[in-house]
């Protein structure tokens, strides 16, 4: 990247990519960039062009001026999200989006897919200038803090953020920002929430409230962060996040139809979220309005047929609208559709399981069998992977079909998986209510979010009295009921680490603290005792 004097912005040092698909537009943008003294200028007219780039520099690019439409294909929208999914551009680089519209779906949906920053047509040298100096001050503040989260070492990103702000660098609130939702991402919401509570301190920010928000869900408080949410959006009907996060909130609490309400109102404002119009099918499926569930699905799939990035959830969400209107056949297909088009092992169980209750709402109860048995297998033995979510759909399609035992063994299975998750706690109530499972369901989500707690106490004090090798049989046996449980791998491997660096070095539990740890990882990507750990066990060696 580009190196020059303190405080002087040098535009000649910096690359540029140019997306525009009329080719008289390029060429006054490319002019305007020459004269604020750009030298080094690739262009693009179209989103694959502009992907070719992008591969070619390796993600090495200062700027990215890209109009919004860009013809046939992807927009810049969607242009943007997959570059950064797929790495080709990094936390340095300058995304700004052009566009002639003026609406507020069009500006609700830039600053939806966080560019930079956006520039209304027609563009003048000055506007272009002064936004481009401004910009890249602010991403030079940040490219440390950036570069840190990056290597996903957490700890050097908050103590960056100190440094910047005890600096004093013009943006000490994006910086506390960043500060906060890094003590969040580590599991220290309470030096998350005094950061929030001290900038809407200075001033109302929505974010801030909206960070209390998220932090309230996830120690349970679903009423408090309800009522703080719906206060802001009637301050900020545009404030998109805060929509999503109430939303979550409502659902948390079982209240589908109110969630149904408020990401209604959310794709007014901004209709063009592959992600909201999932959810929004998804809650209008469970308040049995299927014309709104069939209308937001097939959105969800219209916005995304033009990306890379798929995911299951409106394929398998259209399918049980078309299951609800007797469409076996066209669920079918349309799932066959999802194992062909989404890669992963996950996104064909998930595919498998819905097929059980396409199979059971048909009146095809061996063909349900069958898919049953492949899926629970899998799940159960822990060679493969549902999501906690995915897993609860199929326990409830047992529970639909009279299996209940089955079903209660998924929702336990979920839960000691998953012990610290309160909305998932109560998505699991709301599935044992749908068998008529209601109090005993309450006394088996208490006991087995109870033996997780137990087994996790356990291990840690025996190896707290230094019995590792107890320590260590006593966890191997608590892996087999939670194979998935990332708490409990990395305590598994701390206590690997601590028998390897009092024992010796073992080949054997090396590996397999590795395999915990990569599992582990794979659940919470961004867990920081992972590389803690991990660092630790290599330095064994």
């Amino acid at each position: 990247m580009a190196v020059e004097e303190p405080g002087k912005i040098n535009f000649a040092t910096r690359s540029f990519l140019l997306i525009e698909d009329f080719e008289a537009m390029r060429g006054i943008l490319r002019d305007l960039l020459r004269r604020c003294g750009a030298r080094h200028i690739d262009v693009a007219a179209n989103a694959k062009e502009a992907q070719q780039i992008l591969r070619r520099c390796k993600g090495d690019v200062d700027v990215v001026l890209c109009d919004y439409h860009l013809g046939p294909g992807k927009n810049g929208q969607q242009l943007l999200a997959e570059a950064r999914h797929d790495g080709l551009v990094n936390s340095s680089t300058i995304w700004i989006m052009v566009t002639a519209e003026k609406t507020v779906e069009m500006v609700m949906g830039a600053f939806e897919h966080q560019p930079d920053d956006y520039l209304l047509k027609p563009v003048t040298e000055a506007a272009l200038h002064t936004r481009l100096e401004k910009l890249i001050k602010r991403k030079a503040v940040l490219s440390g803090i950036s570069a840190a989260q990056r290597a996903k070492d957490y700890t050097k990103a908050i103590g960056l953020c100190h440094s910047a702000l005890a600096l004093d660098p013009g943006n000490p609130m994006e910086i506390m920002r960043i500060q906060a939702e890094l003590y969040q991402l580590i599991g220290q919401a309470d030096k998350a929430r005094r950061i929030f509570e001290a900038i809407l301190g200075r001033r109302d920010v929505h974010w801030a409230r909206t960070g209390l928000a998220k932090i309230d869900i996830q120690e349970g408080h679903f009423g408090r962060a309800r009522d703080q949410l719906e206060q802001l959006l009637a301050d900020n009907p545009n404030c998109l996040e805060a929509y999503d996060v109430l939303a979550l909130a409502y659902r948390c609490q079982g209240a589908w139809c109110d969630a149904q309400r408020v990401l209604n109102d959310a794709v007014n404002v901004s209709p063009n979220s592959a992600q909201r119009q999932t959810a929004l099918g998804e809650c209008a499926l469970r308040c049995e309005d299927l014309p709104i569930a069939e209308e937001s699905f097939r959105k969800a799939l219209k916005l995304s047929s033009q990306s890379a990035i798929k995911v299951p959830a409106p394929y398998l969400g259209l399918a049980r609208v078309l299951t609800a209107q007797n469409k076996s056949g066209d669920a079918l297909k349309l799932l066959a559709q999802l194992a062909g088009e989404v890669s992963g092992e996950e996104s064909r169980l998930q595919a498998k399981a819905e097929e059980v209750r396409v199979h059971h709402a048909a009146g095809h109860p061996e063909l349900a069998a069958a898919a049953a048995q492949e899926v629970t297998s899998a799940i159960q033995s822990g060679a493969h992977a549902l999501s906690p979510g995915a897993t609860l759909d199929l326990a409830e399609t047992f529970m639909i079909m009279g299996n209940k035992a089955v079903a209660s063994e998924l929702l336990q299975f979920v839960v000691r998986n998953n012990h610290e998750d309160e909305a998932l706690a109560s998505r699991v109530l709301e599935v044992f209510e749908t068998g008529g499972m209601g109090e005993e369901g309450r006394a088996l989500v208490h006991a087995s979010r109870q033996q997780a707690v137990d087994a996790m106490n356990h291990g840690v004090k025996l190896a707290s009295q230094g019995k590792f090798d107890e320590a260590l049989a006593f966890l191997n046996q608590a892996k087999a009921l939670m194979p998935r449980n990332p708490r409990l791998l990395l305590n598994y491997s701390y206590v690997v680490i601590s028998l390897l660096k009092n024992n010796g070095w073992r080949y054997d539990l090396a590996t397999d603290a590795r395999r915990a740890i990569a599992t582990a990882r794979q659940i919470v990507p961004d867990e920081k005792r992972c590389g803690e750990l991990l660092a630790k066990l290599e330095a064994l060696h």
